[in-house]
């Protein structure tokens, strides 16, 4: 169970060589929406040291999810659609046993990914009425993830009564399996982005700014070994969301050197899709 969870984690990358991935990129373009014809209703979720604060009902269609990580830790809010007849007992009952079963009750329209203490992050999903829960996976120092702390919380989602125009993007970014597809041309200042998994499992795109002066070994060297502060700083992203599905990440990138990652485990094998080349360097630009 515990390594099941490091999985969806940064301690992914061990055994994930920089070559691993090659570069592909694809022009940046703004969508053709037109302006919402009314203002998206947003969820304002508060992660703690381990718990979350949000509302228990919310109406659905399209909902900017923001969450502002105010613990000492970094956290993340994944959010989980259950199946029709499933429990969040039931839910919680099969991580425990059977993390495959588990995951086989619920379906995942993404969420906000991981960001350090103190910081905020705005991802924008289309959400069907249902019963939903909120996770964070990661795990603290002590190898427990967060959610087995405390940090899971159940959503009830409640059919819409306004229409909402999707948010006008001004680039695209794709998940295959196994690679991205990233704009060319990334320029830094506050963007929208729009999140396609065209791939045929669960995909995420966490990002990861590197810090002044440190390099891909650096971050290679820190995951093998996590001591002192890390070589990075966790910069947002889109969380786990389905194959064939849709979502928008709002980003505020400053110039530098950063890494887009998945960490979800392959079906297959379980090994964390980085693993298998969802690893990829690239520029911010003033």
């Amino acid at each position: 169970m515990k390594n099941y969870f490091k999985l969806m984690t940064a301690s992914a990358l061990l055994t994930l060589a920089l070559n691993a991935c090659q570069p592909i990129v694809a022009p940046t373009t703004g969508t053709t929406s037109e302006t919402a014809t009314a203002a998206i209703p947003e969820l304002l979720i508060h992660a703690h040291d381990y718990s979350f604060d949000l509302p228990k009902q919310i109406e659905g269609g399209l909902v900017k999810v923001t969450m502002m990580a105010e613990g000492k830790e970094p956290h993340h809010a994944q959010l989980a659609r259950l199946n029709e007849g499933a429990t969040m007992e039931q839910f919680m009952g099969a991580l425990q046993t059977d993390p495959g079963a588990a995951l086989g009750m619920i379906t995942l329209p993404g969420g906000t990914a991981p960001i350090d203490p103190g910081a905020s992050s705005s991802v924008i999903v289309n959400l069907t009425p249902g019963n939903y829960i909120v996770l964070c996976f990661i795990p603290s120092a002590d190898g427990v993830p967060h959610m087995a702390k405390g940090m899971i919380s159940p959503l009830t989602v409640v059919a819409g009564t306004t229409r909402h125009s999707e948010p006008i993007a001004q680039a695209t970014v794709k998940l295959l399996d196994f690679s991205f597809v990233l704009p060319s041309d990334i320029k830094a200042g506050k963007q929208t982005w729009k999140v396609v998994n065209e791939g045929e499992q669960v995909h995420e795109i966490n990002l990861m700014k590197l810090a002044e002066g440190k390099t891909m070994d650096d971050l290679m060297a820190w995951m093998s070994k996590p001591e002192g502060p890390p070589p990075f700083a966790n910069a947002g992203g889109f969380n786990g969301i389905d194959p064939k599905q849709t979502g928008w990440m709002e980003l505020d990138l400053t110039p530098g050197s950063y890494i887009a990652i998945c960490h979800v485990p392959d079906s297959a094998t379980g090994k964390a899709h980085s693993e298998l080349g969802m690893m990829l360097p690239f520029e911010v630009k003033s």
